[in-house]
């Protein structure tokens, strides 16, 4: 007996096929481009469901080549699915999709999220949803979508998950998690806001129905069975935003525990037992744990500056990488990762990358520690504005591609000065959907004793006190220069 747990991401959807005894028995996965020009980023909508398909035949391949056997797909209990949050698709009478998805990373909608300001005070919205006005989240995108012509048939906009669940079941539904990023959900009412609705002029009937996360969405349509080689009538749980799905894969579903997802983006998502409201704009939500809160902020930029340093001046692997860069250190030298500006917790968009004290004698290994230490100074300094808001880390589970990387792992923790968990599981997203499966099943009382099951801590990063010192005098200075930049910043836009 298996279950099914599926992440549907920004540009790759990845499936596994998880045990009873909480193993990965095997994975597949398939990956599809953007389409940007400029501040559009969009995405074919098909392309989330070509991308279960794909996914889920290769895992089913590879399930079937580890066991020697054939026709496994028939032991396909549940499904479930992790899911990008705040992109959107425009969908017809017919269900289907009036030109091509906009992304969270479409910025396009920028007067319309002004417009909603202006309509609402800001600190309303951000209360009501958790989410400051945005125009990557949907209110203003779909304001913006129905001020085109081209969205004229449109008769209800959906979000990753409702798509792909309606593709599954024939029923869009919708989770709580990713309800709030579409900043059209009131987080602590827990259904889609009146006055947000009546200020951005979208209708509820355009929008879908709001299941909590573990609910049964339906079962798997005749259709969509032979796509995928599965048997018809399969249970269908209802899922969440991929860092919530994170966090039940990492085992963070307990107060006080802190998830780093260390991807493109990295992502703090903190676990209260209350949502909070921050003058940074931490974003509150609800956990799928019920009684729990999350509390995500992402440090945009991060993983992207290294993949970039990567790609553009070390032609070497990323093992090689890290090996060199774990020789060098220097006090004097800086990177500051804001390559598409300086978001939380400092919110000065107009901010550009930087490096400060490069000198002669350094190569390329010493910029690529210094991208890393730039980036875990980030990682710090979102910390401390958390533990200045009342969430205090004891330690952090690590997930994500930094968590290959022994340096960045260990100069994590002695930066932060706290205890760095490694996990046994990569793909924590897609873990967490096949979690949501297998507890809807009734295979775990709980989400916390499916973690155990099916996570473990490979190791943990103490942090070293000599190091410790080293980089707190070193992230003094960082902050003491970012005030000088941020200045320079603040001064050019007007400020």
């Amino acid at each position: 007996m298996y279950v099914l747990g599926i992440d549907v991401g920004t540009t790759l959807t990845k499936a596994l096929i998880l045990t009873k005894e909480g193993k990965v028995a095997a994975s597949g996965s398939k990956g599809y481009p953007l389409i940007s020009n400029g501040s559009h980023i969009e995405q074919r909508a098909e392309d989330w469901t070509d991308g279960v398909i794909a996914a889920v035949e290769e895992a089913l391949k590879n399930l079937e080549e580890n066991r020697k056997e054939t026709g496994l797909g028939k032991y396909i209990e549940a499904i479930s699915l992790s899911t990008q949050g705040a992109s959107c698709v425009a969908l017809n009478a017919d269900d289907q999709p009036v030109g091509n998805a906009l992304t969270w990373m479409d910025f396009r909608a920028r007067e319309e999220a002004a417009e909603l300001e202006e309509k609402l005070s800001p600190e309303y919205i951000y209360a009501a949803t958790g989410w400051r006005a945005s125009p990557s989240l949907d209110a203003a995108k779909i304001m913006h979508m129905k001020k085109q012509p081209e969205f004229a048939s449109a008769v209800r906009f959906v979000s990753t998950l409702e798509y792909v669940n309606l593709f599954l079941t024939g029923n869009a539904v919708i989770d709580p998690t990713n309800a709030a990023m579409r900043q059209l959900f009131n987080i602590e009412n827990g259904c889609w806001d009146p006055k947000i609705l009546n200020a951005s002029g979208v209708r509820e009937e355009e929008l879908t129905p709001i299941l909590p996360t573990g609910a049964k969405v339906g079962e798997l349509s005749k259709d969509a069975a032979v796509k995928l080689n599965l048997r018809p009538g399969i249970p269908v749980f209802n899922g969440a935003h991929d860092q919530y799905c994170g966090a039940i894969g990492a085992g963070a579903v307990n107060d006080g525990d802190m998830l780093l997802s260390a991807g493109t983006t990295w992502v703090l998502l903190g676990i209260g037992t209350k949502p909070i409201v921050t003058g940074s704009y931490i974003a509150a939500g609800k956990h799928p744990v019920e009684g729990l809160y999350g509390a995500l902020a992402s440090l945009v930029g991060s993983g992207a500056s290294m993949q970039w340093f990567k790609d553009q001046f070390v032609p070497e692997d990323f093992r090689e990488m890290d090996l060199e860069a774990a020789k060098r250190k220097d006090p004097d030298l800086f990177f500051y990762p804001y390559l598409v500006g300086a978001a939380y917790p400092l919110w000065v968009r107009n901010a550009k990358g930087a490096f400060t004290g490069i000198t002669l004698q350094h190569d390329r290994f010493d910029l690529a520690r210094a991208v890393m230490e730039g980036v875990a100074f980030g990682v710090k300094r979102g910390l401390e504005d958390y533990a200045n808001n009342g969430i205090k880390v004891k330690q952090l589970i690590l997930a994500g591609c930094a968590a290959k990387s022994k340096v960045w792992a260990e100069m994590i923790a002695d930066i932060t000065g706290i205890s760095l968990v490694r996990l046994n599981q990569a793909d924590i997203c897609a873990i967490g959907a096949g979690i949501i499966a297998a507890h809807g099943l009734g295979w775990y009382r709980s989400y916390e004793e499916a973690a155990r099951a099916v996570t473990r801590v490979e190791h943990i990063y103490e942090p070293n006190d000599e190091s410790r010192d080293y980089y707190e005098q070193k992230y003094r200075r960082y902050c003491e220069m970012w005030g000088f930049i941020q200045k320079f910043y603040e001064r050019e836009s007007g400020k």
